[in-house]
């Protein structure tokens, strides 16, 4: 919450009594001792005195917020409310705000908004009070000033901050304008000084200004962050680096990390001192680093040491937050914990960051809680509906290895001996890969497929909007960002449809994809895979073999994609896998139209790059057996047989 404004400066209209101004001062002094009970006993005299002034009453109201901690906000809400109605003012109605003596209010009830986190309504009502800003007192003209930029950044607003901190600068921080702003000596008359008066007051001045021009240099490096503009930021940092204060450290330590410079990210990560302050700040360095070692550990592709990491910082704001809510247990929705605690909880950005965490340490249904419960904050942002979808197929199935291992069995059994033994071959090759009779609501969250299709349906309308959040992620969706999430929410669509059955929407999601001439080659081989299948499924395989030829199957695909996945486990992850897995679909396509010579010579092109120890689906045994056996080709079949399967030997 903000400073009380002085209990002796402007109270009202009428006047002040000596005594009134002696406990206005007394007032004042306690309350910047923070000995906030002796304070209330002044501003109490005060009262006495003066039963109306809603000055008064405001600095009672915010003085007895800070004695209980801050812990009361309901409370403190309720009274801010009556007084403002004593001075029949609206806090709804911004155009009610006429008179610079008022704009106390507001900018207390914009803070206080900030700390609920209702920062479009703050930033509303703090433009208002800005529009008053040269003619407000120096230090609430500052604060005001920091308030509007950081509600700027926190809107998602970074080139209309810019734009605020190079004008604040010129008015409040620029020597000259700062002099006849901050002192009141612009063209106006004043008592004569002396030269020693001159200096002590040029001197205040500095030191006054010192620390509000380094707040608004680290929070122009926080716009310019937001719009990828590096070399600008690591300029301005180059202006405050002697400072050395924690925030500035940090800021250093995220501009190594977006440059991709963990190691030396990690390093001044290192430098920065562990204070528990969490009780006055909100804050705990502690937390703060454990969070930003997991990032720099999860681009290291180290899943699990992030996962360590993040948990560490999760635990440590729990308990944090318990020992600041313990004692205070006052009623209301609002109270129980100080306001500045409830504004500075990062219990949901850490929760999404642990999900991914999890994620990526292939721990689906783990990761989907974690980012079931950031998605209700962060519901805009159609990368994080993307990431529970993911969360959702990898639950369904974790890795497609058991489809290129060749030592699975084919058999189901053997029945009789001699010439009358008979080989059972199994009706599928995996017994989960028949679809769900069950009826599953697609609207309860679980990492069900069916929840998954919801979760790309609303990627997809997300990803549509002119403007998309991709909060609590730090990279703004550009162009090139945007067309690779297309590319995987439509390939994820595509699959769950498969999955669950659904061709027609199958088939949809895959046009959607091979329409677009932006996406990367690894989604446009998937559009092909994919459209094809939903294709078959609609029984028509002339259609398929169209879709399947137009494939490239990996051709010049970029190193960067290739690298990817090889790191994700997913096959096929080189090109000559991906040809066999082309071919292979290509060859079911054949045989369904009855060109079962065709499919046949695909298969034996599959068959000589296995032995070139390339990975190719085992689904080609069962189909070579099928065509050799339609051929009428029984020696063949049974040496294929024999070849693949060792129960046929005994």
């Amino acid at each position: 919450m903000s400073d009380k404004q002085e209990p002796n400066g402007k109270a009202s209209a009428a006047n002040i009594t000596d005594q009134e101004r002696d406990w206005a001062q007394q007032a004042l002094a306690e309350y910047e001792q923070k000995n906030y009970k002796s304070c209330l006993e002044h501003l109490q005299r005060i009262e006495v005195s003066r039963p109306n002034d809603p000055k008064v009453l405001l600095n009672k109201a915010i003085v007895e917020f800070y004695e209980s901690g801050l812990c009361t906000a309901d409370k403190f809400q309720k009274s801010f409310i009556d007084v403002c109605k004593q001075v029949e003012l609206n806090l709804e109605l911004l155009d009610s705000l006429e008179d610079v003596e008022n704009c106390i209010y507001y900018y207390n009830y914009s803070v206080f908004l900030y700390h609920l986190k209702h920062y479009t309504k703050a930033l509303a009502m703090i433009n208002k009070v800005y529009s008053f800003i040269e003619s407000l007192e120096e230090s609430l003209a500052h604060k005001v000033c920091l308030l509007v930029v950081q509600l700027h950044i926190d809107t998602k607003k970074p080139t209309e901050a810019l734009k605020l901190i190079t004008y604040i600068e010129s008015q409040f921080v620029s020597t000259d304008n700062a002099t006849n702003i901050l002192t009141g000596s612009a063209d106006q008359g004043g008592p004569m000084h002396n030269e020693t008066e001159k200096t002590e007051k040029k001197a205040n001045l500095d030191a006054a200004t010192d620390a509000f021009r380094v707040s608004l240099i680290q929070y122009r490096v926080r716009s310019l962050m937001e719009l990828n503009l590096f070399d600008e930021c690591n300029q301005q940092l180059n202006t405050i680096k002697e400072k050395q204060d924690s925030i500035t450290m940090f800021l250093m330590g995220k501009l190594e990390y977006l440059r991709g410079n963990h190691k030396e990210a990690l390093a001044i990560l290192k430098q920065i001192p562990v204070k528990d302050d969490f009780i006055e700040t909100g804050e705990c360095s502690s937390v703060l680093i454990n969070n930003n070692v997991a990032c720099l550990y999860h681009y290291a592709k180290k899943p699990t040491l992030s996962f360590t990491s993040i948990y560490k910082a999760i635990v440590q704001h729990q308990k944090n937050i318990i020992d600041v809510t313990k004692p205070n247990q006052a009623e209301g929705s609002l109270s129980g914990q100080p306001l500045h605690i409830i504004g500075a909880s990062i219990k949901t950005e850490l929760m999404f960051n642990l999900g991914i965490s999890l994620l990526h340490a292939r721990k689906p249904e783990e990761a989907f809680d974690c980012l079931i419960e950031a998605v209700q904050t962060y519901h805009m942002n159609p990368r994080l509906w993307l990431r529970l979808a993911e969360c959702c197929i990898m639950t369904h199935k974790k890795s497609n290895d058991r489809d290129f291992d060749f030592k699975k069995p084919y058999i189901e059994g053997v029945v009789g001996s001699g010439k009358h033994r008979k080989i059972i071959l199994k009706s599928q090759l995996f017994p989960d890969t028949k679809y769900s009779c069950e009826a599953v609501s697609a609207s309860i969250p679980m990492p069900s497929l069916e929840f998954g299709s919801l979760c790309v349906r609303n990627a997809v309308l997300l990803l549509n909007n002119d403007t998309i959040d991709c909060s609590p992620s730090h990279t703004p969706i550009n162009t090139p960002h945007k067309d690779s999430l297309f590319g995987s929410i439509q390939s994820a669509g595509a699959y769950i449809a498969l999955c669950l059955g659904d061709p027609v929407v199958a088939l949809k999601y895959s046009q959607e994809l091979l329409k677009s001439d932006k996406i990367n080659k690894v989604h446009k081989f998937l559009g092909h895979l994919y459209a094809a299948e939903a294709l078959i499924l609609s029984d028509k395989p002339n259609e398929a073999i169209d879709v399947l030829k137009e494939s490239n199957a990996f051709d010049d695909i970029e190193p960067e994609i290739h690298e990817q996945l090889r790191s994700e486990q997913w096959k096929p992850d080189q090109q000559k896998s991906a040809k066999a897995v082309l071919y292979y679909n290509l060859a079911v396509a054949l045989t369904l139209r009855g060109d079962l010579d065709k499919a046949g010579e695909l298969l034996k092109q599959i068959w000589l790059s296995k032995i070139e120890h390339v990975s190719v689906p085992v689904h080609v045994v069962i189909l070579a057996l099928y065509i050799h056996l339609r051929l009428g080709q029984k020696e063949i079949a049974i040496t294929l047989i024999k070849q693949n399967c060792p129960q046929a030997k005994r």
